[in-house]
């Protein structure tokens, strides 16, 4: 068995690469940058990662305007992979097309596939933004039941590695939702920065973003997410950690000095 990874210098592919080696597993870690380059955008680069795979890891750019046919159109040149996981977002469970759409290509006869939905990052809040302020359009107190990579990336080594997750499909959350000024209270404890959450109004933080050069396609599909979180949409609990490990997810709270360098995203806050 040899498993193909892609984004394998990305924070779940990493950490997949190295849990599949811990187990013995043999692997075939690429990225654009990597010795034996992988590039979405260009099919010449699809044939020689996948040649010899008979499984794969698929991670799939964080970007509006990412084809999905792209995705079908890789497993038909990699016939040899018979056993699939691909990385979505908790969005494509309400109906975002961005994402929805990416999962369609893989749920394919004669496909040992498996989708993992994960929503917000808790690498996403570990360290305080420097003005001290997380300013974003998401109602006076959101909340989020954020998720450690490493436990992302656990549930895709175990479904990789062993059988009975054909056909299956794991929502995943963090152990507990939390309000955006607990989480932001929790990393400046940690990173010994103060910072508080504000609910910016919509209209200043498109203004702020389209003055930074954001495409309309990405506003648009951040604002989706944002009436999503101010919905509650990811403040909801699952147990697709516990359903595939058998033990419950890390908390936030817990969350170790190994992910010390990562830094909040302010455009979008979950997937």
């Amino acid at each position: 068995m040899t498993v193909l990874v892609l984004g394998a210098t990305g924070r779940t592919g990493r950490l997949v690469v190295a849990g599949l080696k811990a187990r013995g597993v043999r692997v075939r870690a690429v990225s654009r940058s990597a010795p034996l380059p992988f590039d979405w955008d260009d099919p010449g680069t699809w044939g020689p990662v996948a040649d010899g795979v008979t499984a794969a890891y698929l991670v799939t750019p964080e970007d509006p305007g990412f084809r999905a046919g792209r995705v079908g159109s890789f497993l038909d040149r990699a016939d040899g992979i018979r056993r699939i996981v691909l990385l979505s977002g908790l969005s494509a469970g309400y109906g975002s097309v961005p994402m929805a759409s990416r999962e369609v290509p893989v749920r394919r006869p004669g496909l040992d596939w498996t989708i993992l939905r994960p929503g917000a990052f808790q690498q996403n809040f570990v360290t305080p933004p420097e003005s001290g302020e997380l300013r974003l359009p998401l109602g006076p107190r959101p909340r989020t039941a954020p998720i450690d990579v490493a436990d992302i990336a656990d549930v895709a080594v175990r479904v990789l590695t062993t059988d009975g997750h054909a056909g299956r499909t794991y929502d995943l959350s963090g152990p507990r939702a939390l309000s955006y000024a607990e989480l932001l209270e929790i990393a400046s404890r940690r990173g010994g920065r103060p910072a508080v959450y504000v609910d910016e109004p919509v209209e200043a933080w498109l203004a702020r973003m389209t003055a930074r050069g954001v495409s309309e396609q990405a506003l648009n599909w951040s604002l989706e997410t944002f009436e999503a979180i101010r919905r509650g949409v990811y403040a909801r609990l699952h147990d697709g950690v516990h359903q595939v490990l058998g033990r419950r997810p890390r908390d936030f709270a817990d969350l170790g000095a190994r992910h010390q360098g990562a830094t909040v995203r302010c455009r979008r806050t979950a997937r």
